[in-house]
């Protein structure tokens, strides 16, 4: 079986995603609605972006007395015309008001594709299901290639069933991907995450640093569709819903909003500004993390160089003052960066005195004593067991998720002067704030 594929142009492409999305929602069943109304409790973790958030997340996963989105609530919000452009705001700040203005189409689209995420991980996944998710990813990963859903969820099935001996998502989606790529389907796996000695080895050439198209709902890299358990009501009524997105730091008050009934609650990550600022800077080097297309070209030294149409491309969070950046060294950008989210996430904090912890990064990367204290904190803190898989998770640490490079302590210091050099008094009054005054101390 062959799977179609469509072409469009742009203005036209989230129309026709829309329609594409409203069919699969027919099939991909849940048993929530007014999904916004029946969560009872939210846990926002909140960090700057490279800050670890992916991978304190991804461990939280594990645990099967949470609520989890499979990824993001980035490309939900597009999809419902909270994004960057959309929005009205000019950045990625999002306040009461639009959670209180939103239509009831928008709404109710938001709350059903929520409802159709949010869960836990399965053990036994469902065939039908997990086709359907499959698809849907590739549907909101490639919208400007709009595959025909109804047939890529057909042939994910038949492979599943019949070709493929793993429920692993990344044999899944290398083996739908290798399909697509044989057709002549312009989809490149460099944008997934991926392992690149693999992809390397599959003969897929080397990553493009340029965008992986026109228009982004879902941002790079790309997240592989999972065996996965559907949320209940009961489950929304008891257990607690973790959101994470780092451009979160600018929406807290909008979360409150949407979640009317909901007890927030939010886990402040952080991570020292100099390995921070190192890891945005891979990865605005890096093929993937293109979040923003910009109506004037950027001039950001270092970045625009790589390729000319990143001169479009804004990557990772868009914080309020953006505009002061476009022409920045990329250090500064980053900096810009760091700052802007740990200082919105502390103007919350003291505006508002919202139930809180704070984590520091280091403290999870400095060996399993340190990380199994800090999770044991977590836990006391949320109310939640440390067992089972998640216990494994905390003791013995996860895969890298998301890495621009092999992690390795104080890898910054390899950049310790272009660094040094973007940390301004801002950033390190904030460094400050956040408990990282002696740079010694910095790994």
């Amino acid at each position: 079986m062959t799977l179609p594929v469509h072409t469009g142009d742009v203005p036209g492409v989230l129309h026709t995603l829309h329609d594409r999305l409203a069919r699969l929602r027919t099939l991909r069943h849940s048993d929530v609605r007014r999904f916004s109304a029946q969560v009872r409790s939210v846990l926002v973790v909140a960090s700057s972006s490279r800050g670890g958030s992916s991978m304190v997340t991804e461990i939280l996963r594990a645990s099967r007395a949470l609520v989890h989105l499979q990824a993001e609530i980035n490309p939900f919000l597009r999809l419902a015309g909270l994004g960057f452009a959309d929005s009205g705001t000019g950045s990625d700040r999002l306040d009461a008001s639009h959670a209180t203005a939103l239509t009831s189409a928008a709404r109710e689209l938001l709350d059903e594709e929520l409802a159709r995420d949010a869960g836990t991980a399965a053990d036994l996944p469902d065939p039908e299901q997990f086709s359907l998710d499959v698809a849907w990813r590739l549907a909101v990963q490639w919208p400007e290639l709009p595959l025909s859903p109804l047939a890529v969820a057909d042939r994910v099935r038949h492979l599943l069933l019949r070709d493929t001996p793993s429920w692993d998502p990344a044999v899944v989606t290398m083996t739908v991907l290798r399909e697509l790529h044989r057709q002549g389907v312009p989809v490149s796996p460099w944008y997934y995450d991926l392992p690149r000695e693999l992809l390397r080895r599959e003969g897929f050439g080397s990553p493009s640093p340029c965008a992986p198209g026109r228009l982004l709902v879902e941002e790079p890299p790309f997240v592989l569709a999972r065996p996965w358990r559907r949320a209940s009501p009961a489950d929304l009524r008891d257990k607690t819903l973790v959101i994470k997105t780092p451009s979160n730091a600018y929406r807290l008050d909008f979360l409150r909003a949407f979640f009317p009934n909901a007890r927030l609650r939010v886990l402040h990550l952080t991570r020292n500004p100099a390995a921070a600022v190192n890891g945005l800077y891979d990865g605005w080097l890096h093929n993937g993390f293109h979040a923003h297309r910009m109506t004037a070209p950027l001039a950001i030294a270092d970045y625009v160089e790589q390729c000319p149409d990143n001169r479009w491309w804004w990557k990772f969070d868009l914080p309020p003052g953006w505009q002061h950046y476009t022409g920045a060294p990329l250090p500064r950008v980053c900096a810009f960066q760091w700052r802007s989210s740990h200082q919105a996430v502390l103007d919350d904090l003291d505006r508002t005195r919202t139930d809180s912890l704070t984590l520091h990064f280091e403290d999870l990367i400095s060996g399993p004593d340190r990380r199994v204290t800090s999770f044991e904190r977590l836990c006391d803190w949320l109310g939640i067991p440390l067992d089972g898989e998640f216990r494994h998770a905390v003791h013995h640490g996860i895969a890298p998720v998301v890495a621009t490079a092999r992690p390795r302590a104080g890898r910054w210091q390899d950049r310790a002067d272009l660094i040094g050099r973007s940390l301004d008094t801002a950033t390190l009054q904030v460094a400050d704030r956040l408990g990282y005054a002696d740079t010694g101390d910095w790994i």
